[in-house]
């Protein structure tokens, strides 16, 4: 693994162990700044499961993903699930949400959220959001909150969103794009590509 992708692991599990994206602040003032993030982005916040928010998002996806009742929804990068638990109750009984991350760290936090809350319709795989252990064809739709920007190789990610995707099936997608080139300074350091 190359100093970039160490870097991305380290930030995202350390936020994972710790619950607190801003570790400068207290539990109360990390939490107030986490949901005004959230609902920056246009999410209810009587729709997040709380203890899945990390404010590590830029965007909302679920916002032009339109979920209905009976569908499967792949999450790319789920962290902790918030994405993944706001889809399973869009998606019902009848349908299924799976998120995907390659953390353990992050899986074994949205398991437990998941059997805490009773979540029924969830499933989480830890993996590679590039070589996913998932059957040809079964999503209806793929959403992914600002984690494709953290992958080296895009075109891979984008083969395996095709690869999943039922015929007709939908991607909607929330990420950082750049329109010019780093400066070499910020592209080479590790730590800064990790934010």
């Amino acid at each position: 693994m190359d100093k970039k992708q160490q870097a991305v692991n380290d930030l995202y599990a350390g936020v994972a162990l710790s619950g607190k994206l801003y570790s400068e602040l207290t539990e109360e003032e990390n939490a107030k700044q986490i949901e005004k993030i959230s609902r920056s982005f246009g999410y209810d916040p009587e729709e997040i499961t709380e203890e899945a928010n990390m404010g590590l998002g830029c965007g909302n996806p679920l916002e032009n993903a339109n979920p209905v009742e009976g569908e499967v929804i792949v999450d790319l990068g789920c962290g902790k699930g918030m994405d993944t638990f706001i889809a399973s109750k869009k998606v019902g009984s009848s349908g299924r949400a799976i998120g995907v991350d390659r953390l353990s760290e992050m899986i074994e936090r949205a398991e437990q959220i998941s059997d805490k809350r009773g979540f029924k319709n969830t499933a989480f795989i830890q993996s590679d959001i590039d070589d996913i252990d998932l059957p040809d064809e079964m999503a209806d739709c793929i959403i992914s909150n600002c984690v494709i920007n953290l992958v080296a190789d895009k075109l891979k990610v984008y083969q395996e969103i095709f690869r999943l995707l039922k015929p007709g099936g939908r991607i909607s997608i929330s990420d950082i794009v750049l329109y010019n080139p780093l400066p070499e300074e910020i592209a080479d350091d590790p730590r800064l590509h990790a934010t």
